[in-house]
């Protein structure tokens, strides 16, 4: 135990005059535990099975070429023993809280981020019900300062929205989706079967999903459940964008805000934050830039491509005469002889390729009629930020956002992860930029206390009540 870094953690949590809530810190999963909650789960011969899809179909990769698969994580936790045993041990993570500077943990798993991404259906089932079952048991006595998250495999709408009724029946109000499935592109698979997961079409759920997901986002409102997503890096069924089989850090730099950029705007191009307004969407260790560009770049392509705006790019409405003439008076008869011909092809295909408004409106499912109402949609959503992340600044400095919008960054430890080779200094590391003059002391509020809260509180006001924040919780509502 660091006992400087304690001491000044104490201090500076004496100075706060409200409660931290850690919206992502992290479980690792007891081996041999699992195991046996995965035979009760499954039967005698589970951990067999287990063992043996993914012997033949490994959700993770150490980096091969040949195969086209990229390096994962290797060393990925801390080797000293009282943090890791912290982050094993629900118990000695309880009592260690107070030196941490936290009130409230919300911890979402390790193992866990693997499992919904298992590529057998049954056996992908069954282990994320043996995780939450075993996740819910050891941190139910601790739930006045503790929230584990459940894991809820999407591959089918049916699956996840059975998980979803189990883990609520377990008492747990946090639940995690991947962000996306890898799903076989159908062409290839007819073909080319080999070809998956390398080659894959990754599944956001909002747009141009294989299913209808909307009975699921309904499921979240009727459950009083959050919808949070964190991903992985370096599991070969989940999609990630760069494919390095050698270099762990050239996959990993950028890759969380690649897959929730992915979610979140498939959530928005989709439609589903509009149909589902009451719905509290978290985007999890993936910072906030990624979420101030996208807001920008919606609200200027939604300028230049809504339905009024492509007026402007209709070939229809081209006058082919007056492009001729000024043609042939700045570039000459040869220049029109030679260009005139090509030109009115490509505007004709133009016209064949887009002669239905529906193929014209690309923002149709989206329901927004204004720019502002892209803010409107930002507002439900919440971007996981680690104590060291600059862009808890920039997400919160409205001036420099569109529309002068303030995102919500929500402050995640990352514990049990090797982001974090000390836990005892993370409460620290996340108020340097207050002394660093870049947040204010209201916004270091929102970031750690106000954001996190509401995240869960916008899908059950009653999520905190009979935790140790309870009255503070109270008082943020009132």
């Amino acid at each position: 135990m660091n006992t400087e870094s304690v001491s000044q953690v104490r201090a500076l949590r004496a100075r706060l005059n409200h409660p931290v809530i850690d919206a992502d810190g992290h479980l690792i999963e007891p081996a041999p535990l699992f195991n046996e909650y995965l035979q009760k789960a499954g039967g005698a011969d589970m951990l067999e099975r287990y063992n043996r899809e993914l012997r033949e179909h490994p959700t993770g990769s150490r980096g091969n070429r040949d195969a086209g698969d990229m390096r994962g994580a290797w060393w990925g936790v801390s080797n000293d023993a009282y943090d890791l045993a912290t982050v094993m041990a629900p118990r000695l993570l309880y009592s260690r809280l107070n030196d941490l500077g936290v009130d409230f943990s919300i911890l979402y798993p390790t193992l866990g981020l693997a499992l919904p991404t298992i590529h057998d259906d049954e056996v992908r089932r069954i282990a994320c019900r043996a995780l939450n079952t075993m996740n819910a048991d050891i941190c139910g006595q601790f739930r006045d300062r503790i929230a584990p998250a459940a894991a809820i495999p999407m591959h089918t709408p049916a699956e996840a929205i059975a998980e979803l009724e189990y883990a609520a029946r377990l008492g747990l109000k946090v639940a995690m989706i991947p962000p996306g499935v890898a799903r076989p592109i159908p062409a290839l698979a007819r073909d080319h079967p080999g070809a998956f997961p390398n080659a894959a079409y990754f599944d956001c759920y909002g747009l141009d999903s294989f299913y209808d997901y909307d009975p699921v986002w309904r499921k979240f409102v009727e459950l009083k459940i959050a919808v949070t997503s964190h991903g992985g890096v370096g599991l070969r069924y989940l999609p990630l964008g760069r494919r390095s089989p050698t270099n762990y850090m050239f996959n990993h730099i950028g890759a969380h805000a690649y897959q929730q950029g992915e979610l979140c705007r498939s959530i928005v191009m989709g439609g589903v934050a509009t149909r589902f307004p009451e719905l509290a969407f978290g985007f999890l260790e993936c910072g906030a830039g990624w979420a101030c560009d996208l807001l920008h770049s919606l609200e200027e392509h939604w300028e230049k491509r809504n339905s009024a705006g492509l007026v402007n790019y209709d070939p229809s409405r081209l006058d082919r005469p007056r492009l001729h003439q000024l043609l042939a008076e700045w570039g000459g008869p040869e220049f029109i002889a030679k260009n005139s011909a090509r030109a009115a092809r490509a505007y004709d295909e133009g016209l064949e390729r887009h002669d239905r408004a529906t193929d014209r409106d690309e923002w149709a499912l989206t329901g927004v009629r204004d720019e502002h109402d892209f803010a409107r949609i930002f507002a439900n959503f919440y971007f996981g930020c680690e104590a060291d992340d600059l862009s808890v600044h920039r997400a919160l400095d409205a001036r420099a956002n569109p529309m002068r919008a303030r995102l919500q960054p929500i402050f995640s430890s990352d514990i049990g992860h090797w982001d974090v080779p000390d836990i005892s200094t993370v409460l620290l590391e996340s108020h340097r930029l207050v002394e660093k003059k870049l947040l204010s002391d209201a916004d270091y509020r929102d970031f750690v206390f106000t954001y996190p809260a509401r995240l869960h509180l916008k899908a059950n006001p009653e999520f905190f009540a009979d935790t140790a924040i309870a009255d503070s919780v109270e008082k943020l509502q009132a």
